[in-house]
């Protein structure tokens, strides 16, 4: 700002100055002053120019001069060509490298959208607390199959069930005790529950159907926005018993989709009705029911991902069902790709045709997995290190199945056979789907992070 006052000064008064020597007649002792009041402003104008060099100098010191200072793309990027030259900048989407290299002894989960824990397994058990996003709680059971866990309470003392469907736990879990449900909250005795207390709306479009489960027809369609009165409960399942949203009677919606208002514990239980058994003496035709999903969907030697994939079926193309899963939603078809058939998950599938003809078929037996494999659900790079960091070797597609060999401390990153060529990388966990013993897989320290190119 002095400088600014200096030159504006200077620009002001040198030409007031030289009009007002045209105008007056100079004699020798206003010349004289003149001439010293010019060269003390141009000197100190000169001084001004010289911390304006200074400053531009300073400045243009500063500035960046590559763009290599950009955030790079965030993980992962399916079409990216493989960069030779690492940015030194790092994102907010990769944790950074862990330090330590021995496993916790404690399992800890966290959840990546906020979780309700509950007392028990499920919709029907009290509301306990909230697991938010960003924090981890200790876990000290889970249940059989695996899809809830047994962790401290984060909103005070005790424990809580929390739905594995969002959380990741990392640690040691292959110890864990395996804890039964508690029973399932039962109606104050004396007391009738009223279905109006308890009502029940959907996110999504929700069949409403005969009984708890796919191998039920359907009665109507619950759709988003209408809420319906809910009269009755699976005695384990999440499934509901509500008024027919389109008509007279009642029918079965399933809870995963459901939101509640009341208390759903005072509902009392229904039997599930008996599942339709095929007609004495009809032999079930396959071409009677087809089936078709509406997502790239897995056909696969069983039911569940422990079983190998056998091909996969597309959108817009139609197979003929020859079987069913005695509870699972799970599907026996034709083989969409070769001769024989395989199992698919029901959950994209629209079937056409009475379902209540098909033979249950027993599962095969489930394989014992001698060691642990890695799909994903998008293309994903494969590093010479855990981030973006480190050089991208290859890409992991979607659909093929990498060995695991190990995995960084935090579990956040997994080493795999490299799927294209000799060798080994390093592939971000974040949309990878694991099967086998995890817990066996040995804890890799990641390469020396590369050096920036100058």
């Amino acid at each position: 700002m002095k400088t600014n006052k200096f030159l504006m000064l200077a620009f002001v008064v040198i030409p007031l100055l030289v009009i007002s020597a045209c105008s007056t007649p100079p004699d020798g002792q206003q010349e004289e002053g003149l001439e010293q009041l010019v060269e003390t402003f141009i000197a100190q104008t000169l001084d001004v120019q010289q911390q304006i060099e200074v400053i531009v100098t300073q400045t243009m010191v500063a500035m960046p001069t590559t763009v290599e200072e950009q955030a790079p793309i965030e993980e992962p990027s399916p079409q990216a060509t493989p960069t030779l030259t690492p940015t030194a900048t790092a994102t907010a989407t990769e944790m950074p490298l862990p330090t330590a290299t021995a496993i916790s002894s404690v399992p800890l989960a966290e959840v990546s959208v906020a979780t309700n824990c509950r007392t028990g397994p499920g919709k029907i058990y009290d509301w306990v607390s909230v697991l938010p996003v960003g924090r981890q709680v200790e876990v000290v059971a889970r249940n059989a199959s695996g899809t809830y866990w047994v962790v401290q309470n984060p909103a005070g003392a005790g424990t809580c069930w929390l739905w594995g469907n969002y959380a990741r736990v990392s640690g040691q879990t292959a110890d864990l005790p395996v804890w039964a449900a508690p029973p399932t909250p039962t109606p104050i005795a004396g007391l009738t529950p009223t279905p109006t207390k308890v009502v029940l709306e959907v996110s999504v479009p929700t069949n409403c159907r005969v009984g708890p489960g796919m191998i039920y027809d359907i009665v109507s369609v619950l759709r988003p926005g209408k809420t319906v009165n809910v009269i009755g409960r699976h005695a384990s399942a999440d499934f509901w018993v509500v008024e027919n949203p389109d008509g007279s009677g009642h029918c079965w919606v399933w809870g995963e989709y459901a939101k509640f208002s009341g208390s759903p514990a005072s509902l009392p239980v229904w039997e599930a009705p008996p599942a339709p058994t095929p007609s004495a003496g009809v032999t079930p035709t396959p071409t009677g029911v087809v089936l078709s999903v509406s997502v790239p969907t897995n056909c696969r030697v069983g039911p569940g991902k422990a079983y190998e994939i056998v091909s996969v079926l597309q959108p817009g193309k139609t197979v003929n069902v020859i079987g069913r899963h005695g509870t699972a939603d799970y599907w026996v078809i034709e083989n969409p790709e070769g001769s024989g058939h395989c199992w698919v998950w029901g959950e994209y599938a629209k079937l056409t045709g009475s379902t209540a003809n098909l033979p249950v078929w027993d599962p095969p037996a489930t394989p014992t997995p001698s060691s642990v494999t890695l799909q994903v659900r998008v293309d994903t790079n494969c590093r010479t290190g855990p981030g973006q960091a480190y050089e991208i070797l290859t890409i992991l597609r979607i659909g093929k199945i990498a060995e695991v060999i190990g995995r960084n401390a935090a579990g956040t990153y997994w080493v795999i056979k490299n799927p294209t060529s000799a060798g080994h990388c390093w592939v971000w966990g974040n949309y990878a789907s694991l099967t086998g013993p995890i817990a066996s897989l040995l804890v890799w320290d990641p390469p020396p992070t590369p050096t920036p190119t100058k």
